[in-house]
């Protein structure tokens, strides 16, 4: 009898192994909001403007994916224009799938993480645990009513998330008035004036001259 237990277990373990979904599933312990800010090191609502693998000499059969955003509200952390974060390919391993063009809230650490290998100078990563959600688009602060398809966000997360800083505008390039015109222009050359000053004398003595004439005439 011992031996037939023993022979269910193995075959058991065995069809596990042999499982890779099976053991290699995620399982995320529920956090509290403010365990979800407080273990990231950037908090921010962004849209998400390309994807790509990860570069570098990975252990993994499939490169992580670098995710590119574009910052519109940063509650934690730097605010910047754009953030580089990365997260795993499979849900298995935890990975969380953005869509392209659509707006995430996004929890990012730096720490370094076992799961989570990250390309060389972007240390950013996150995963499916960590309480990343899609978000109605736009640019201003979250309200309750921005919760994706319909789903309201909780009064909790809110409240954690405080007051967001918005990214500095990015700075566009602009072209000076040809010419000097327009009230931003440079000041006139001194030659200009002094090219006046001669016309204008010159004109004066034509005058003076034309007029001793007709007085000389009429003697």
């Amino acid at each position: 009898m011992m031996n037939r237990v023993v022979t269910v277990l193995l075959l058991v373990a065995a069809a596990i192994v042999a499982i890779p979904g099976t053991a290699c599933a995620c399982s995320c312990a529920p956090l509290k909001p403010t365990e979800q800010v407080g273990n990231a090191s950037v908090v921010f609502t962004g849209t998400v403007l390309a994807s790509r693998p990860a570069k570098g000499d990975f252990s993994v059969p499939t490169p992580p994916v670098v995710y590119t955003f574009r910052i519109d509200q940063v509650y934690k952390g730097q605010a910047q224009a754009e953030y580089h974060v990365t997260t795993n390919v499979d849900s298995a391993a935890c990975g969380y799938n953005f869509e392209p063009g659509a707006r995430y809230l996004v929890f990012a650490s730096s720490r370094e993480s076992g799961m989570i290998p990250t390309e060389p100078g972007l240390p950013l990563h996150t995963a499916l645990c960590d309480g990343d959600a899609r978000v109605r688009p736009g640019t201003g602060p979250l309200v309750a009513q921005d919760g994706f398809d319909g789903q309201p966000l909780p009064a909790a997360l809110l409240t954690a998330l405080g007051k967001p800083t918005a990214p500095a505008p990015t700075p566009t390039a602009t072209t000076a008035p040809a010419g000097g015109a327009g009230g931003g222009g440079s000041s006139p050359s001194p030659w200009a004036y002094l090219g006046g000053a001669v016309v204008l004398g010159f004109l004066a003595l034509a005058g003076w001259r034309l007029t001793t004439r007709r007085q000389t005439t009429t003697s």
